[in-house]
């Protein structure tokens, strides 16, 4: 999460470029609510694609969960992954 004062400044895209740096998997997900619609516009904007959706973890707010493109990780084998 990116404190209030210090979004809109590339934070987060820096967050998702350092995690998908040091994933030793091939494949890595993350989530969000769908009412979360600047974390839908930053995981569009980095190539992330929207794979799921499940309901019941908020009420009346779903979870979008995302892809990363394998392009943008590590390649695991090369890691021992």
């Amino acid at each position: 999460m990116v404190a209030p004062k210090a979004r809109r400044r590339g934070v987060g895209a820096h967050l998702l470029t350092a995690v998908e740096t040091v994933c030793t998997t091939p494949k890595l997900f993350t989530s969000t609510n769908v009412s979360n619609h600047p974390m839908q516009h930053l995981l569009q904007r980095a190539g992330w694609r929207p794979v799921g959706l499940l309901h019941g973890l908020d009420e009346g707010d779903p979870e979008i969960f995302h892809l990363c493109p394998s392009s943008r990780l590590r390649d695991a084998t090369c890691t021992g992954g």
